[in-house]
């Protein structure tokens, strides 16, 4: 080759003397093997992102919306592919780095914000190994069409696609099994666990969560030795580690359940008929496991940004925060990623005591959920809540159903019921670290009879049943009211709160037929969905007779199975707007007065009805109304574990003056 010189004619052109169709045919050819060559590893990431997205449509079949989406994208990225690989040009070239565009755009959007409009791509969710390779294929895919633009291009140029495509399914294999091994949580039965059958909660989760990493699944053999997490052994003991299950000390427990749960102490669900080794350790597992991870969201404060939401129910004392991407992930039973988080209130002040796990769209009685750690744990849905936007466009709880075909209140919405639930308590509790709230918080459950397992045992529960047989007796309406035994209770006021017990056991069965107290201008506030529904008499709130079974201001019905209403209670009430403080001692501590200070009514003057909730010292958003702020006290006319004058659980305790807590008169309770 002879020495190049500048052609002055054609500045900054390399010139030689060799001919110029030399030249440019060889500058030619290396463009064109540059073009095909970029062209082939951009077809062959995107085909290996449109094949992990290809595995993703069955696993979000519960989310038609989405599924589509990832039918369309898996669709394209292959085809766009095809196109390149069949015909290598510019055109093909634009088209297939359109597509990737597109999915990496999208990708970082749901990533960052989410998109409102597309289901199960509401909130932001956190990148995962599957969707973030996918991801980086389709960058790839753009980048190599970048590269090849500004070059020329021969359509009947070969593509070299064999070593570029077999180093991208090389590389997507993980991110297609990660894929398809992360099931949804709709779905059939295998969708609730990771694998063939469920596993323990310390390896539930996925390989995205740093936590869960070096976690194992519990083997179907109850002989399976012992690992880090504390699964048990062929001899029921347990592994090292803070919580620990099974010790000679406790092997002899009590079988009843559900019984006192301490988190400080060992671990003790052994003995409880129908329980298999199995569900045992599954069990104790997820509680090792919630009680190790989920303390890192103990500070309310940092939710927000973590996509948590408040669904306004802290007037009950208990105040739920939930996460719509946790709800909608491939994650079961995974402290990393709780669905919801359960904290005490405590006026401006919020603890955490409990996660709550939710099973999307999955049926109540899924032998995955019946199954995991059967009679330990009770799943339960909510299908009585009624919910509602806020100002500020929020989900929030706003009311409950009522009994005239549970309908919700106007401007609400029954929704989202359906999905299963069941809480993990880090915090102590007397019916056991399953336990369900009271009240509305205790939701449904599959139980053919209606009853709760993981309700209160009161007579294995921190104090309920404990009485001095010395000094005290239960109620029992049928015998001699005594309620002595008190500390601070004088005489007088022992013996009043006695006669107005007896009075009452006498005296309001008047009222038991339902169609006679209607006829006297009782008027149900449509509670019923509760579990005790009330009548109310709202001329007689404000006359001049209190404590008078003849002229109760309110009466509290039970409904039965078979449709029919059982007089329980008699709910004695103060004229309106009566301070607490003014009470006087009628029966000192054995009576405690409370009011409902965070009920909203519907706007009718002669039948409000309770539609709503709301915190106390706030108004009700129109168009609910307040409702008359009343003290009140029960007094019940058959056996109660809290005694005669014992409050409802849940919203149905009210809120008693400030300083005491609520009063559960267990001296005398009724067991």
């Amino acid at each position: 080759m002879g020495d190049f010189v500048i052609d002055p004619g054609t500045a900054g052109r390399i010139s030689s003397d060799e001919p110029a169709d030399s030249l440019s045919s060889a500058a030619t050819n290396d463009r064109t093997t540059h073009f095909v060559l970029m062209l082939g590893v951009a077809a062959a990431a995107s085909g290996a992102a449109g094949l992990i997205h290809a595995v993703a449509v069955g696993i979000h079949a519960d989310t038609p919306d989405l599924s589509r989406i990832f039918i369309v994208l898996a669709a394209a990225q292959v085809g766009a592919a095809a196109l390149v690989i069949s015909h290598p040009s510019r055109r093909s070239a634009l088209a297939l780095g359109s597509v990737n565009v597109l999915a990496v755009v999208g990708w970082v959007v749901t990533r960052l914000v989410g998109i409102s409009f597309v289901g199960g791509l509401e909130v932001a969710e956190r990148p995962q190994f599957a969707d973030g390779t996918a991801a980086a294929f389709a960058a790839v895919a753009v980048i190599g069409v970048l590269s090849s633009l500004g070059l020329r291009s021969e359509n009947s140029a070969r593509l070299p696609i064999m070593i570029p495509a077999m180093l991208a399914a090389v590389l997507a294999i993980p991110a297609m099994v990660s894929a398809s091994s992360h099931q949804h949580s709709g779905g059939d039965a295998a969708a609730h666990a990771h694998g063939d059958e469920p596993r323990a909660a310390a390896a539930i989760g996925s390989d995205d969560h740093d936590n869960h990493d070096d976690a194992d699944a519990t083997d179907a053999e109850p002989a399976a030795a012992v690992d880090d997490h504390g699964h048990a052994d062929e001899a029921g003991q347990a592994a090292s580690g803070e919580h620990v299950v099974h010790t000679d000390e406790v092997a002899a427990a009590s079988p009843t359940w559900p019984r006192p749960w301490d988190p400080t102490a060992p671990i003790d669900i052994s003995g409880v008929e129908g329980v298999s080794p199995d569900q045992e350790a599954r069990a104790t597992a997820l509680i090792e496991n919630t009680l190790a991870v989920l303390p890192q969201f103990a500070d309310v404060t940092t939710l927000g940004p973590l996509g948590f939401r408040s669904i306004g129910d802290e007037s009950t004392g208990f105040e739920h925060y939930i996460n719509t991407g946790y709800i909608n992930d491939e994650l079961f039973l995974d402290p990393s990623a709780p669905e919801s988080l359960v904290y005490e209130v405590d006026g401006d002040a919020r603890t955490l005591v409990s996660a709550m796990y939710i099973a999307k769209q999955t049926p109540i009685d899924d032998p995955v959920l019946v199954d995991y750690g059967g009679p330990l744990m009770q799943w339960h849905v909510h299908l009585n809540l009624c919910w509602g936007l806020d100002d500020s466009g929020v989900p929030k709880v706003m009311g409950v159903t009522d009994d005239n075909g549970g309908a919700c209140p106007p401007g609400t919405i029954n929704a989202g019921g359906e999905n299963p639930m069941v809480h993990v308590w880090i915090a102590p509790h007397e019916c056991g670290p399953f336990a369900a709230l009271e009240g509305h918080g205790a939701g449904q459950a599959a139980a053919d009879d209606g009853a709760r397992t993981d309700q209160c045992n009161h007579e294995s529960g921190d104090g309920h049943g404990a009485h001095d047989e010395a000094q005290t007796v239960p109620y029992d309406p049928e015998l001699p009211i005594d309620l002595g035994g008190v500390p601070g209770v004088t005489p007088q006021q022992q013996a009043y709160a006695e006669n107005l017990v007896a009075a009452t056991v006498r005296d309001l069965p008047q009222w038991a037929d339902l169609d006679a107290v209607k006829a006297a201008g009782f008027k149900s506030i449509g509670d019923a969905s509760t579990g005790h529904e009330h009548f109310i008499q709202w001329d007689w709130i404000d006359d001049d007779i209190v404590l008078d079974p003849d002229y109760p201001e309110s009466l509290v019905f039970e409904p039965q199975p078979d449709g029919t209403k059982t007089l329980v209670s008699a709910m004695f009430m103060m004229p309106s707007g009566t301070p607490l403080d003014d009470i006087p001692d009628f029966g000192g501590a054995l009576m405690q007065w409370h009011v409902h200070g965070d009920l909203c009514f519907t706007d009718q003057p002669d039948a409000p009805l309770v539609a709503g909730l709301k915190p106390v010292g706030t108004d009700c958003a129109p168009p609910l109304v307040n409702g008359t702020l009343a003290p009140m006290i029960h007094v019940w006319i058959r056996k109660h574990e809290c005694g005669p004058f014992a409050a409802l659980d849940g919203i149905g305790a009210g809120q008693v003056p400030d300083g005491e807590e609520h009063l559960c008169d267990t001296a005398h309770g009724g067991h």
